[in-house]
């Protein structure tokens, strides 16, 4: 058996992709992780029995139908499932009625749930048979359990650490004007809505930087790590804090690990609250900065976090850190705000979605086509798409995966790499006390003409007696 995942973006979803690949080799199943801007090249490729992708939006329904018409049992696991708004496009109601009234719901073979608020809405609203609705938890953050959590690590210590997360106006990816609202709308937000968000948003960003720098000159002795969001460019924020020395922007690695050995974290509207409380690390909301469209656009960071309402408030519990996490509540925080979206924290998500793949026995063949590869496994492939895989299927995918970021940098940061996959699938291994040697992570290779892929797979040898 051999399931798919696609990843979207590794510097996030990476470690929780190949957690949930072990559970499968453990399992005996044969995973392949696949970069979500391969997918369409690289699935017909590998023989896959199912395939769990990381969204079911407008933007790849065409995709998504394709591959249900060719056999694929498809499962979705949003890795934007957690954080959800109470209104507009991102609301478990709206995220529903999308799935049943798009079409969605009748492709799908089955829906993992971060939490089960977006659960009770699929069911409430009927949007897919209720054996088709898992309630599984998402593997990315099993390494906030205590179960996983001695594998994260970081070189720095003792920081504070300043989370961004202004990917609407400071995109890494895209300087198109306009582009933000077309996102927003894209993904079923009343423009109207949009219009006054976005202004306040802008206001709000260029704020923070204005606190963070004040914060640094206020406490020269306090270092800070600034992390921008994984989408956002980091730059301004290079330019904005440059002239002090105690402020490091890097958004490199992962932010489990850069909350791990924080000494709390510093927030406005984050979901990386829900981590820091996850990790006991206490989460500081700059609330005075909110604007009341941009509070109320999603909540939950701030239910999980201790506001502070000035500057000055900030610099006091900044100050008695330790008195102030104390204080927090960590097991009532989660309980309260936390378990509805992100369900348990008991590092077994992973194994519950393994466990659902495995026992579904998909009565289907697996998927190979060499001329869905070429067309992008699209209905109506673009000029580009189809050059794209016509040099995927001369030079194989990991070649022309190579040469694209040669003509887009930004996209570096989205390719997978077998050495990256082998030393932490060795590492979960080791963890587990289980053998790392039984455990392989190889570049991927198409089952029909044996070039290299994209996509890394991901086995469990068979034991020597």
């Amino acid at each position: 058996m051999r399931i798919g995942w696609v990843v979207d973006h590794p510097k996030r979803d990476l470690a929780g992709s190949v957690l949930a690949a072990y559970q499968l080799a453990s399992r005996g199943v044969s995973a392949a992780i696949i970069p979500m801007y391969e997918q369409g090249i690289d699935v017909p490729r590998l023989g896959l029995d199912a395939l769990v992708v990381n969204y079911a939006r407008a933007a790849n329904l065409d995709l998504m139908r394709s591959f249900a018409k060719a056999g694929l049992a498809l499962y979705v696991l949003d890795t934007e499932g957690g954080v959800l708004a109470e209104k507009g496009g991102n609301s478990p109601p709206a995220m529903a009625a999308y799935m049943r009234n798009s079409g969605y719901a009748d492709i799908l073979s089955g829906y993992f749930f971060w939490g089960g608020k977006l659960h009770a809405a699929f069911n409430d609203n009927k949007t897919m048979k209720s054996d088709q609705l898992h309630l599984t938890g998402c593997p990315r953050f099993d390494f906030a359990a205590p179960r996983w959590r001695t594998l994260l690590n970081g070189q720095r210590r003792g920081y504070l650490l300043v989370n961004a997360n202004f990917p609407l106006v400071n995109s890494r990816f895209s300087s198109k004007p306009g582009a933000e609202r077309e996102s927003m709308i894209r993904a079923g937000w009343d423009a109207a809505y949009i219009d006054r968000f976005l202004p306040d948003l802008k206001q709000v960003f260029a704020n923070y930087l204005v606190e963070i720098g004040r914060l640094a000159e206020r406490r020269p002795d306090r270092p800070i790590l600034l992390r921008p969001h994984p989408f956002e460019s980091e730059e301004v924020y290079r330019t904005a804090l440059a002239r002090y020395p105690n402020v490091v922007v890097d958004g490199t690695g992962s932010v489990l690990d850069m909350i791990q050995n924080a000494q709390a974290v510093i927030h406005l509207n984050c979901g990386t609250a829900v981590e820091a409380v996850l990790l006991e690390k206490l989460p500081i909301q700059l609330e005075y900065l909110n604007t009341p469209t941009t509070a109320a656009h999603a909540r939950l960071p701030a239910s999980v976090s201790r506001p502070v309402t000035s500057f000055d408030e900030l610099l006091k519990v900044i100050d008695h850190l330790d008195e102030e996490a104390s204080k927090f509540d960590f097991a009532g925080t989660h309980a309260v705000n936390i378990d509805a979206f992100f369900y348990r924290n008991d590092g077994a998500a992973g194994e519950r979605i393994a466990d659902v793949l495995i026992d579904a026995k998909n009565p289907r063949r697996p998927f190979i086509s060499l001329s869905s590869a070429l067309r992008g496994t699209r209905p109506n492939p673009s000029t580009g798409q189809i050059a794209k895989g016509a040099a995927s299927l001369v030079l194989g995918s990991a070649v022309t995966e190579k040469l694209r970021t040669w003509i887009s940098p930004a996209r570096r940061d989205k390719r997978i790499g077998p050495a990256d996959v082998g030393a932490l699938l060795a590492r979960i291994a080791a963890h587990d006390k289980r053998d790392p040697s039984l455990f392989t992570a190889m570049r991927a290779r198409c089952v029909k003409t044996g070039l290299p892929l994209a996509s890394i797979v991901v086995e469990q040898r068979a034991a020597r007696a």
